[in-house]
C-alpha cells in the first residue's frame, strides 16, 4: 500500500510540475454524519470539521492534487450497563471520534469555463480514525490507519477570476484495519472558499 501511495503522489506532483494551468485551493467548513459501524458508535450529526483541497488543472476539465481534513464526532450515552473488552460496566459514556484523511485526488469538471461548474471527484489514500470512550475514570481507545477512498460530487461557483465558492458532498470510507473489524465511514457536507491561481 505504501508503494501505491508513493507512486500516486509522485504522478500527481509530476502532473502539477509540468502544467501551467489554473489551480484551485479550497478551504471548507465540514459537517459530518457517521455511517455504518462508525454510525453505530456515534450517531449524532457533527458540525466540527474542516477540509483542505488543492487541484491543479492538467486538462480544461480535469484537476489533480490532494485532499485532507479533520472531522470530530461526539455522542453522550445515557447511564446503562455496557460491555467493553468482555467486562460489564455501569455508567454514562462519552464517545469521541477523530478522523483525518490524507489522499491524492482528482476532479472531473462538467462545465469548464462557466461560472457554475459541477464536478465529480475521487480521492484515494489513507484515513486515520481514533475512537475514545470516556467511562468514569477510564478511557478506552481504538485507532487505525486504513486504506481509504472518497468519492465526491460538488459545485464550484466563480465569483471572479481569483475567488469562488464551493459546495461538496464527500463519502469518506476507511476499510477495516488495525483495531477496527469493519469499515469506518462518514458522509460530509463541505462549504468552502476557493482561492484561484496559476
Amino acid at each position: 500500500m505504501k508503494k501505491l501511495l508513493i507512486i500516486s503522489a509522485f504522478l500527481v506532483m509530476a502532473f502539477i510540475g509540468n502544467s501551467f494551468a489554473q489551480s484551485y485551493t479550497t478551504v471548507s467548513y465540514s459537517m459530518g454524519l457517521a455511517t455504518g459501524d462508525l454510525g453505530d458508535y456515534t450517531s449524532n450529526f457533527s458540525g466540527r470539521g474542516f477540509t483542505l483541497d488543492y487541484r491543479k488543472m492538467v486538462q480544461p476539465n480535469l484537476g489533480v492534487g490532494f485532499y485532507t481534513g479533520w472531522n470530530v464526532f461526539y455522542e453522550e450515552k445515557p447511564y446503562d450497563t455496557y460491555t467493553i473488552d468482555n467486562r460489564s460496566l455501569s455508567g454514562k459514556q462519552y464517545r469521541y471520534v477523530n478522523s483525518l484523511p490524507l489522499m491524492v485526488a482528482a476532479d472531473y469538471f462538467l462545465k469548464p469555463g462557466e461560472d457554475l461548474n459541477p464536478y465529480l471527484g475521487l480521492g484515494v489514500g489513507t484515513i486515520y480514525t481514533e475512537r475514545a470512550t470516556d467511562f468514569g475514570i477510564y478511557r478506552f481507545t481504538q485507532d487505525a490507519w486504513s486504506f481509504a477512498f472518497t468519492p465526491q460530487v460538488g459545485f464550484m461557483y466563480s465569483v471572479n477570476r481569483y475567488a469562488g465558492l464551493n459546495l461538496a458532498l464527500k463519502y469518506n470510507m476507511g476499510l477495516a484495519s488495525g483495531d477496527f473489524d469493519a469499515t469506518q465511514s462518514y458522509l460530509s457536507i463541505n462549504i468552502g472558499y476557493v482561492f484561484m491561481g496559476n
